[in-house]
């Protein structure tokens, strides 16, 4: 399929944005993004307090040459993760999980496989990826074809050995992240999915924010369209079991409510401030280099300008997102339609053009 030529649309409520906005480098970054790299789309937001920018570019669905509506639902990916360990860190401030309780005492019996010692995995080591539990879903995994439950994710990487000792190496896996959803469900005696909802979505009026059912392969309306290459031509990949990717990565949400719920934890208002120090306290993350580290369920990253923002990325079958937020300062979050290769990867340059801009 060949790629449209861009189109480039700036959305703005003038009830919401600051007098002072100059909406500019972030546009003209989407649009080079999407015309350079041959993405079919992308949409920002940009929110400072309660002002909310949008910006777009590209088409929403390359068949109509739709554009994207406001409130437009992607598949947020592995943002997913910061929503699960805030959830883990509220029941920590509850005195309900001690993050350096090991996982054999939250879920006995439960994780068994060669060389693995669940007494020696810790809900620290869960969220912060150093439980040397491999990759249930890797380039080698066929794509669901049908459902999977957690259980049935688990199974997946149980049938694989340790990687390392718990607690001595860092190697992100969404294995970590199927547990501690499981950890979720045994303390609280609700699904996880739902115990999420109760305690982040509803409380923060994220209504474009949901975990889709079993066995839905779809987007609620509005939605963006999602795009891979397959065999070189450009594929609509929109359609996936979405509960494949479990409790790592299989939320669904909107750009306006990723930058909402991103200001809200950097802002104290999901987690207590002790909860979120420990989300805040970091380690190296050695496959993404020096300007990036890896907490509990939240990534710090280094700008060029020396600012750090925090926050997650996302990436799954033709959608691949960032939330960020400056400590104080305004948060982004952005999602493209169409994989990029690392090293052309445009959202690091779109949280630049926020963050690092020279004032006009």
């Amino acid at each position: 399929m060949a790629v449209l030529g861009a189109v480039v649309v700036l959305l703005v409520n003038p009830l919401a944005v600051p007098a002072h906005a100059d909406p500019v480098p972030v546009t003209e970054v989407l649009a080079r993004a999407v015309h350079d790299r041959g993405i079919p789309g992308a949409v920002a937001v940009v929110r400072t307090g309660p002002d909310v920018v949008r910006h777009v570019a590209g088409y929403s669905d390359v068949a109509t040459r739709a554009g994207f509506a406001p409130d437009s639902h992607v598949r947020a990916a592995s943002i997913t993760k910061t929503f699960v360990a805030a959830a883990i860190l509220q029941l920590v401030g509850e005195g309900r999980v001690d993050l350096d309780a090991s996982v054999e005492s939250l879920l006995p019996g439960r994780i068994r496989a060669p060389g693995v010692d669940a007494d020696a995995i810790t809900v620290r080591h869960l969220l912060r990826h150093q439980s040397g539990l491999p990759e249930y879903f890797d380039a080698a995994t066929p794509t669901p074809s049908a459902p999977l439950t957690a259980d049935q994710i688990l199974d997946l990487a149980l049938d694989k050995p340790s990687e390392f000792t718990p607690g001595t190496q860092m190697r992100y896996t969404n294995t970590n992240y199927t547990i501690a959803g499981l950890i979720i469900e045994a303390v609280t005696g609700q699904p996880a999915a739902d115990e999420i909802t109760r305690r982040i979505m509803v409380p923060l009026g994220l209504d474009g924010t949901y975990f889709p059912a079993l066995g839905d392969t779809g987007l609620r309306v509005p939605f963006a369209h999602g795009y891979e290459l397959v065999d070189g031509r450009q594929t609509d990949v929109t359609a996936f079991h979405g509960s494949a990717a479990g409790l790592s990565g299989s939320l669904i949400s909107t750009g306006e409510d990723m930058a909402a719920f991103i200001s809200a934890l950097l802002d104290g208002r999901v987690v207590e401030p002790a909860q979120l120090e420990q989300m805040k306290d970091t380690i190296a993350w050695p496959d993404r280099g020096p300007r990036y580290s890896y907490g509990l369920g939240l990534v710090a990253l280094t700008l060029s300008c020396g600012i750090t923002v925090w926050g997650h990325g996302g990436d799954i079958e033709g959608y691949h997102s960032l939330m960020v937020k400056q400590p104080g300062g305004a948060a982004v979050s952005v999602t493209f339609t169409r994989g990029s290769a690392r090293a052309n990867d445009p959202r690091e340059p779109l949280a630049e053009a926020v963050f690092c801009a020279e004032p006009a």
